[in-house]
């Protein structure tokens, strides 16, 4: 049923919550990992893309190398990718693209109180998305 979990990642402790519930959809139905996190840095002044885009795709990659390593300790099955885009648009394209069969993320829960009480990200994402998206209610705990 399941066979590509993706998993957006930002960084956080927060976000990293969800793959608790993708490890163990992996686990169930024998499904590969997908770790993406969406490398983005918009244009203000005096800030010189050139030099920033290398510099923060290097440091996602490096932080997903690190979450890929302890889940294929675990013994996960994982692919990572980063993509230079906004992230619910990175994740939209990338479900898309690859035929992702669900999204696991989390929520920060922000958002108008006329809005859906989810976070912008996380709404963006499930409005777009043709496949299955399992939000998670983040904890309250700092990240």
């Amino acid at each position: 049923m399941y066979t590509r979990i993706l998993v957006p990642l930002d960084g956080s402790m927060v976000a990293e919550e969800a793959l608790v519930h993708a490890v163990q959809m992996a686990d169930l139905f024998g499904a590969e990992l997908i770790l993406l996190r969406a490398a983005f840095l918009a244009q203000v002044p005096d800030n010189d893309l050139a030099e920033a885009q290398p510099i923060l795709v290097r440091d996602s990659e490096a932080y997903l190398y690190e979450v890929a390593r302890r889940l294929e300790g675990q013994g996960q099955r994982v692919h990572t990718v980063v993509r230079w885009r906004q992230a619910a648009e990175a994740i939209i394209e990338y479900a898309v693209e690859q035929d992702v069969s669900v999204v696991v993320m989390t929520t920060h829960g922000h958002s108008r109180l006329d809005q859906w009480p989810i976070g912008s990200t996380a709404e963006k994402v499930l409005r777009c998305m043709q496949v299955p998206v399992l939000l998670i209610r983040a904890s309250q705990r700092p990240s």
